[in-house]
């Protein structure tokens, strides 16, 4: 052999090793690429389901708030028709101490005002206490819809995240795969948020 294609055998050799050790770290990169998308699809995944759960739980709670007002409502009426009555009785009572009405009238009317005074009263504690539930329902349901919104924030980054690592494996660019990284950040922050809520929206 020529010593030129002595040469030629070396740089060949010494190509072929450049390309493997090349190849070698694109696989490496590759890998840790395609473990970290994994891992970002499993906590949007896991974040999906956390923001669904929360939304039901608002919706559940807002019905309870609903029914609480409906039945605070039917006891308002209630109140107002008892609270009529009351009046009434109350009138006619001072009609008949006018008029000289007999006793037994006069008695009958007493026993019927204080028979409405004390209905009114109950009345009005069982609506008040409706309403206070439904305040309670209310304000649950707003809880679950702000552990929603941060679940859903995770959601959106974390698939963001997932799409520019994809696009960091076809375009072969590390810089996209550090954006995905540090997206895949905000949407962890945010999961962790939608159970702890130090951020409020």
């Amino acid at each position: 052999m020529s010593q030129e294609s002595l040469e030629a055998h070396e740089l060949m050799e010494s190509l072929s090793e450049s390309i493997e050790k090349r190849e070698e770290k694109r696989d490496q990169w590759n890998i840790r690429v395609a473990l970290t998308t994994s891992i970002l699809a499993v906590f949007a995944a896991l974040s999906n389901l956390e923001s669904e759960q929360k939304t039901s739980e608002a919706i559940m709670l807002k019905n309870s708030a609903i029914f609480y007002q409906a039945k605070a409502s039917d006891q308002w009426s209630f109140y107002q028709a008892k609270k009529i009555k009351l009046h009434m009785s109350s009138n006619q009572a001072h009609l008949v101490e006018f008029f000289k009405s007999s006793p037994k009238e006069k008695a009958r009317l007493a026993s019927l005002v204080e028979k409405y005074k004390g209905q009114v009263g109950k009345i009005k504690a069982k609506a008040l206490e409706f309403e206070k539930e439904r305040d309670k329902m209310n304000l649950l349901s707003d809880k679950a819809l702000e552990h929603h919104h941060a679940f859903a924030l995770s959601v959106v980054c974390f698939q963001i995240s997932i799409v520019l690592s994809s696009m960091a494996v076809m375009l072969r660019r590390n810089s996209l795969w550090y954006v995905s990284m540090s997206l895949g950040g905000v949407g962890a922050l945010a999961f962790l948020n939608g159970f702890l809520m130090f951020f409020h929206f």
